[in-house]
């Protein structure tokens, strides 16, 4: 008899997870953007290279994933428009694997980043207030980075929450708020 395991998903999904966990990174104009993210068109070039990384890099883990944790909450703003928003279940597995999954990436985008680009230095951030993040931006000392090790540790904002930061120059020591 014959005991084929039988396949979860398709090659093409296989690749379309690969670019969210090991993505390809590019450089437009002076930033290091992942590639799933980069849509082609950006207008706010005249922004500081950091701030820039950070919005187009950022990846709300729940929107790249079909989950159980998500809800949509539509709220009547006026006669014309309702607003759609999401709202997730923090307590849902799917959520709870979403963090864990989103901690894994951050640990790898770093990884990755300091393979691609040794003579750089990056930092990956994973937050979870109420959807897993994962972002990055490349340090540039003419710049502030996004979150300092210091304000992380020290914040009271529930942001930041389980919140990690790594940092390409002591990947084997991150920062982790509790």
């Amino acid at each position: 008899m014959d005991k084929r395991v039988q396949k979860l998903f398709s090659v093409g999904t296989a690749r379309d997870l690969l670019q969210v966990v090991w993505p390809d990174f590019i450089e437009v104009n002076d930033c290091t953007l992942a590639a799933f993210q980069w849509g082609g068109n950006y207008s706010g070039w005249d922004e500081p290279k950091t701030e820039t990384e950070c919005f187009i890099n950022h990846t709300h883990i729940m929107d790249e994933f079909l989950n159980g944790a998500t809800f949509r909450h539509r709220e009547q703003v006026s006669d014309e428009l309702d607003e759609v928003e999401e709202i997730y279940d923090e307590s849902h597995p799917d959520f709870i694997i979403a963090c864990e999954l989103g901690r894994t990436i951050a640990r790898v985008w770093a990884t990755k980043l300091k393979g691609d680009f040794p003579n750089d230095r990056f930092r990956v951030y994973y937050t979870q207030y109420d959807n897993p993040i994962v972002r990055f931006h490349k340090v540039r000392p003419n710049e502030d980075v996004w979150l300092r090790d210091e304000d992380l540790l020290n914040a009271t904002d529930p942001s930041f929450r389980n919140a990690i930061i790594y940092d390409t120059d002591y990947l084997a020591t991150p920062v982790v708020k509790k």
